[in-house]
């Protein structure tokens, strides 16, 4: 949109969202420093929908999905206390200023909602008292200002058009030495689109000046002006977007005359077609870290400091020179002085006052404002300007110039001492904030995976394809045996009390129907064995597969199920597992995933891998070892890997 909300707009708005009062705020969410998003519960059209608000600019019913910040600002916290589940009673135009007032019922009574759309704009909310709760802004004027707890002052009225006589009219008029359109836009206060239509719809001269115009110039342009402002009066309003080469350049209540060369586009309403202005703002400058806010902040503080310091030097060489002059010019300062003395003594002293100014030592002599500026010269022969205490003698105006000097080349020093420890914080925080960049370009280089659906799980694919899970605990357990135990899976368990229930899917990661071989319930046994408490305690360990039929949670009298735990009913079919695994990288669907598992179904898949038995190196530290070989986070490895330590058997394509 090429402008702004005029008033007109405002008045178009506010006549639309009438729909909304009695609906109810839900959400509020600050998008941007000048974005500002209410979500509410329409009670009409009991559908969900979002006031959009940019700052300044405009306003817009949408129910385009916006992307929210995860952490509310401390504005959004603040409008959610006061003003969720509130319900809007009114919503009004301030006279007929370029501000929206929406009010919102709650138990403790009515809290407002300022939206001004002038200069910088401002979104203000108001306690039911009309007190100001928090501001987007802080501004202050000579006449108002706007800042927490204080009373929320409007800004002073403007001229109402509507209200305007034909007389006031023609006043307002003669009060500008502007043409036609300047002076309908800022005497009358009609926006420059506006002044202009009034002008073309009246066969007026936009350029006519109005230092005199003739009267039956001002009663058509008047006519004009009353018929444009009927439009409105009746609410006959007939919204357009207005596109120029296929792109929106504006939006209008109504069709305006003075634009040609374009389209227009018939929309419902207006609020809700400036939803279309909301993809198009200009993308703020990125919001500084603390430490470049602060770095900021120091090298602000050092070039005040230096300019201090540049300062203190010009100071010090003056009062040196100053000094200087003095005792050079001594003479004939003691005889000045003396004579000012004899003067000070007289009753009329007007004419020995005027004749000693008219000295050529004398710049200034004013007894009443206790002044003396003296001419004094160098030992070139160059004069200076050099105020003396006349009540003070020779030496004394002297010494003070020096102990001035003094102090001032102290002030000098803890000047430079400052200037030099900002220096070295400013070293610091840039260090700190080179660290800070380097972290942010390392998360960057982190490519996001999506996770499977079965990762959630303890997974592996076996050397079949078969996508074969485990539960990690006892919630887990139950999960995955009732939501993916199916008829043609097959299930696994270690013969240790406590293990994962592992489930052999007949499918593969594309939903693919594959056969379980006795080659995968193998390998899922092992995957059962070392993912349980033998890990820790043994070199081998028995397991066993069933079918789904075989396993349940219905216990007989007398016996107990724990949560996680099922009862297994007729023939187990045992394997003796090795305790071992290997961890590996492989592809998934264009995307690269750590796996571990049997060390069959890893070679089968991964180019790249490291074959594991139970040892003594710490878990932690050899998902580290791992992380860094494959270059991913320590995360994936370390949730990949049984509980205990381990020892590293061999590797392929990798150095630990």
């Amino acid at each position: 949109m090429q402008r702004r909300l005029s008033s007109f707009d405002i008045y178009v708005i506010v006549s639309e969202l009438q729909k909304l009062k009695g609906s109810y705020i839900d959400k509020i969410y600050q998008l941007t420093r000048s974005e500002l998003l209410i979500r509410i519960k329409n009670i009409q059209t009991k559908e969900k929908e979002s006031i959009y608000i940019r700052n300044g600019d405009f306003l817009s019913v949408t129910q385009k999905e916006l992307k929210t910040p995860q952490r509310p600002t401390m504005f959004a916290m603040a409008l959610r206390k006061y003003l969720q589940n509130g319900r809007i009673t009114e919503i009004s135009q301030y006279e007929f200023d370029r501000i929206i007032i929406v009010k919102i019922g709650k138990k403790e009574g009515e809290y407002s909602l300022v939206i001004e759309f002038f200069s910088d704009g401002n979104i203000i909310l108001t306690n039911p008292e009309g007190k100001i709760i928090l501001p987007l802004i802080r501004q202050a004027w000579a006449h108002r200002s706007i800042k927490g707890r204080e009373p929320y002052t409007p800004p002073p009225s403007q001229i109402n058009p509507f209200n305007l006589s034909k007389e006031q009219f023609t006043d307002l008029l003669k009060e500008s030495n502007a043409d036609i359109v300047r002076t309908l836009a800022v005497n009358v206060n009609l926006s420059g689109p506006i002044a202009e239509e009034i002008c073309i719809r009246g066969n007026i001269d936009k350029k006519l000046k109005i230092d005199g115009i003739e009267q039956n110039v001002i009663t058509r342009l008047f006519e004009s002006f009353t018929n444009f402002l009927g439009f409105f009066k009746e609410r006959k309003f007939d919204p357009v977007l207005v596109k120029k080469d296929g792109e929106i350049v504006d939006i209008l209540p109504f069709k305006f005359e003075s634009y040609t060369n374009v389209e227009f586009v018939n929309i419902d309403n207006l609020s809700n077609g400036l939803e279309n202005f909301i993809e198009q703002k200009i993308v703020e400058n990125k919001t500084d870290s603390k430490t470049q806010e602060l770095i900021g902040k120091l090298n602000r503080q050092l070039a005040q400091q230096q300019a201090a310091v540049t300062n203190l030097e010009s100071q010090i060489k003056l009062k040196k020179l100053e000094g200087d002059l003095i005792y050079l010019n001594y003479q004939e300062i003691e005889e000045l002085l003396s004579e000012i003395k004899e003067i000070l003594d007289l009753k009329e002293k007007a004419v020995e006052i005027k004749r000693a100014n008219e000295k050529d030592i004398v710049k200034k002599f004013d007894p009443l404002e206790n002044l003396l500026i003296l001419n004094l010269k160098d030992a070139s022969g160059k004069i200076f300007e050099i105020k003396i205490n006349f009540r003070k003698t020779v030496s004394e105006n002297a010494e003070k110039a020096y102990d001035d000097n003094k102090k001032l080349r102290s002030k000098k020093n803890g000047a430079e001492k400052s200037a030099k420890k900002t220096k070295e914080q400013i070293i610091l925080a840039k260090g700190k904030e080179l660290k800070e960049k380097k972290k942010e370009e390392e998360k960057k280089q982190v490519k996001k995976v999506s996770l499977l659906w079965f990762e959630k799980y303890r997974w592996f694919i076996s050397s079949d394809g078969n996508i074969v899970i485990g539960g990690k605990d006892a919630k887990s357990n139950e999960l995955v045996v009732k939501k993916y135990l199916k008829e043609g899976d097959r299930y696994a368990h270690a013969d240790i009390q406590g293990a994962s229930s592992i489930i052999i899917k007949s499918k593969g990661i594309d939903d693919e129907i594959i056969e379980i071989t006795e080659k995968t319930l193998g390998e899922a046994c092992i995957f059962a064995a070392s993912y349980s408490k033998a890990w820790k305690q043994f070199a081998e360990a028995q397991a066993y597969w069933v079918l789904p039929e075989q396993v349940s949670k219905s216990a007989q009298s007398g016996e107990f199920v724990p949560k996680g735990a099922f009862i297994i009913r007729g023939k187990r079919n045992y394997h003796r597992c090795k305790l071992e695994i290997a961890v590996g990288e492989i592809d998934i669907q264009e995307e690269k995933k750590i796996m571990a598992g049997p060390v069959e179904a890893i070679q089968k898949r991964a180019k790249r891998y490291v074959v594991l038995q139970p040892g003594g190196i710490k878990k932690n530290e050899i998902a580290k070892k791992i992380a860094k070989a494959f270059d991913v986070n320590v995360d994936s490895v370390d949730r990949v890997l049984p509980a205990g330590g381990v020892t590293v058997i061999e590797s392929e394509g990798v150095e630990l």
